[in-house]
């Protein structure tokens, strides 16, 4: 598939903004046919054509034209960010001169000039969803549709932005790559990388070195290290960074969040047409690559320890992150179904999300959708518009706990089929998921035919691996400020900050905290807070 250009995505810079990019690098001339970039390249630089032209070419798609560079165009994008190798290459066409920014050096030509990263910034996302639409960048997955560990694959480079192409290994396609690759059924899920790398049913980690999105934590000493980039996180990481803090941020699987797993955020201020989590998570971390911070994933935190002068982080790779105060950011997840199968089908026909990932399994399938909240309902929207039908399950009544506009959307909405004051006691299914058993409250008992349930009933913090000085509150949330004062864990004379926790220079943001509102905006306000916080304790 050809990438149509645009004004946005390939936009031409202006005589002023050429000369600012001249002052701030160097020319170079390219004979025709000469590499300048080639896929796999890593530390990739900026490049701004001056004359002649740059043709952009997919190796992974059999070396096809994307676009071509003309003058005061340029190349890259979000990767010129976030440091990874290059995806495409770029070959000179005709004597052609190019003014070159080294890529060490292009945050800080983007803090000079906010107008021109901005329409740097701007572009290089469209670039990538772009990529992503085309679906023939980057990394190919072979696995079955409904396995778990192929749905983690491919939910982790989803939530890192990085293109990649699917295919069912059930089917006649998936077949030939196998064999192909090579591999066969007990190898699933497969792997080829953008290299030539094979991987057979690699883990997260592996994933992630093989296609270098994993990065060395350097050993220093952090003004702050925040664990978790939901909303929360990711705020307090663009507010941190660019006020000068060194600043590190964690993330499990990447960055998004609960909020990453929503199809449409509609009621976000700002945004009066919506926005996807997807779409959420890449401008947050645009913005905290932006000023300087550094992101790292897939890194699961195991432990912290308090220390006099700095926290350590211990991780499960058996890295240390030091840091003078740590943010805890890393939210709350969505409580599973206790019914017999759903741990069975979990990331296999049961989703705790609804991002292209998974919609993608039900195109022309009826779907179930538990849950009345917020979340649920956006779920059963989206997937209205891909799948055959949604059957939405409700406890109670539809209307508490959701926004008006959305209850008034799904009362009016023919292809969603709501199930009030009604529970699902079983999930039916031999090798994948083929329906519900529900129970109304009058006890009726009753069959729906569905290849996939999604379900939002309620979250759960991730707190049980902190340490005990830290106090929670019944439900496992972390007290904070006057609470955290009087939990009886305080050791300080003084008085916390408001979101400081028992355990001095430990902060808490988002749902993961005692009294959190389940909103993004709540969540984005959090994180800001914490960095009037963070600046207290620092002095």
């Amino acid at each position: 598939m050809e990438i149509i250009s645009s004004e946005v995505a390939f936009p031409r810079l202006s005589n002023e903004e050429m000369d600012v990019i001249r002052a701030n690098g160097t020319c170079r001339r390219y004979r025709d046919g000469e590499v300048v970039v080639e896929a796999g390249d890593h530390n990739v630089d900026f490049y701004v054509v001056e004359s002649g032209s740059l043709q952009i070419i997919n190796p992974a798609d059999n070396d096809r034209e994307v676009t071509v560079h003309h003058p005061h165009e340029f190349t890259g994008d979000i990767d010129l960010l976030t440091r990874r190798p290059s995806i495409l290459s770029a070959i000179a066409r005709g004597e052609t001169m190019l003014v070159r920014v080294p890529g060490n050096q292009f945050r800080e030509l983007l803090g000079k000039l906010p107008r021109l990263a901005e329409k740097l910034i701007v572009a290089f996302q469209i670039r990538r969803q772009l990529l992503q639409q085309a679906g023939v960048a980057g990394v190919k997955i072979v696995g079955k549709a409904r396995c778990p560990a192929t749905t983690i694959l491919r939910e982790f480079l989803h939530r890192n932005f990085l293109p990649f192409a699917w295919t069912d290994s059930d089917t006649p396609e998936g077949l030939s790559e196998l064999e192909r690759l090579g591999k066969r059924d007990g190898d699933l899920p497969v792997v080829e990388c953008r290299d030539g790398t094979v991987l057979a049913n690699p883990t997260l980690g592996q994933l992630a070195r093989a296609v270098g999105v994993q990065q060395p934590c350097p050993n220093t000493v952090f003004d702050v290290a925040i664990i978790g980039s939901g909303p929360a996180g990711m705020t307090a990481g663009v507010y941190a960074a660019s006020e000068g803090l060194s600043t590190v941020v964690l993330d499990r699987l990447g960055p998004g969040g609960q909020a990453g797993g929503s199809s449409v955020i509609e009621n976000f201020i700002g945004f009066p047409s919506g926005l996807s989590g997807t779409e959420l998570a890449t401008r947050g971390v645009l913005q905290m690559l932006k000023f300087g911070a550094l992101l790292l994933a897939p890194v699961e935190v195991k432990s912290l320890e308090h220390g006099a002068e700095h926290h350590t982080i211990f991780t499960s790779d058996d890295q240390a992150i030091r840091a003078r105060i740590i943010l805890i950011a890393c939210g709350a997840t969505w409580r599973r179904r206790e019914v017999e199968n759903a741990e069975r089908f979990e990331r296999a026909g049961v989703y705790y999300a609804a991002t292209a990932v998974e919609a993608r399994l039900c195109t022309g399938q009826q779907v179930a959708v538990v849950g009345g909240g917020n979340s649920g309902g956006q779920a059963a929207m989206y997937l209205s518009e891909c799948s055959a039908g949604v059957h939405f399950i409700l406890r109670g009544e539809l209307g508490p706990g959701m926004s008006e506009y959305l209850v008034n959307r799904i009362r009016n909405n023919p292809h969603i089929q709501v199930h009030t004051q009604t529970s699902v006691t079983r999930i039916l299914g031999d090798t994948h998921v083929s329906g519900i058993e529900i129970r109304s409250e009058s006890g009726q008992e009753s069959t729906i035919d569905c290849s996939a349930v999604f379900v939002f009933i309620g979250a759960v913090p991730n707190s049980s691996w902190l340490p005990p000085q830290i106090a929670r509150d019944d439900d496992g949330y972390l007290l904070t400020g006057s609470h955290a004062a009087n939990s009886g864990k305080w050791p300080l004379e003084r008085e916390p900050c408001e979101l400081e926790t028992s355990m001095p220079r430990v902060l808490a943001a988002g749902d993961v905290r005692s009294g959190a509102t389940k909103r993004v905006a709540f969540a984005v306000g959090d994180g800001a807070l914490a960095v009037t916080c963070i600046h207290r304790l620092l002095r």
